[in-house]
């Protein structure tokens, strides 16, 4: 019996958030690169480029990808966009785990993949070209300089939105 609750509760989680997704506007822009291994190595800089089709506000986001091997609870990312002519450097800090241990995201296959905002409501026009790097910040609690490696990360990428207010009602 305590299967079947289980799935059920499941499929109704599924549902929601299958429903949730057709809600969002659609992605304008999606580059996700696979990490060999599943392990982003400290000085591993990912480069991506953003040509907008359309002018408007747009939202942004860090698509991460972990398996359960990823050892922490959170993850610490330099994003770093280039817009204008101008830098923009963010250290941004993600929970990867809900307060009992559980991971976040959406369980797809052996990954669970996050949809991370870092910018939101941003103008841009047809003219420019927004350039994003996206850098692992390591750390480790028993040493001093960090991780080499992030093990358990398997795919990273930048997705980019039209702003909720930019769609036709």
């Amino acid at each position: 019996m305590k299967t079947i609750k289980t799935l059920v509760a499941r499929a109704a989680v599924s549902f929601v958030l299958l429903m949730a997704a057709c809600r969002q506007p659609a992605s304008e822009y999606t580059a996700i690169r696979e990490l060999s291994g599943n392990k982003w190595p400290r000085d591993s800089i990912l480069h991506f480029e953003y040509k907008p089709p359309k002018n408007g506000n747009k939202d942004f986001f860090v698509f991460l990808a972990n398996t359960g091997h990823y050892p922490y609870a959170n993850i610490y990312l330099i994003v770093r966009s280039t817009k204008n002519g101008k830098l923009f450097a963010d250290t941004l800090e993600y929970e990867m785990t809900d307060g009992r241990g559980r991971w976040l995201g959406v369980k797809v296959g052996n990954d669970y993949e996050n949809l991370l905002v870092f910018k939101w409501n941003v103008p841009v026009d047809t003219g420019e070209t927004i350039r994003f790097e996206l850098e692992p910040a390591t750390r480790n609690n028993e040493r001093l300089e960090g991780d080499s490696v992030l093990p358990g990360i398997s795919r990273v990428g930048i997705v980019v939105k039209p702003h909720l207010t930019n769609r036709a009602q």
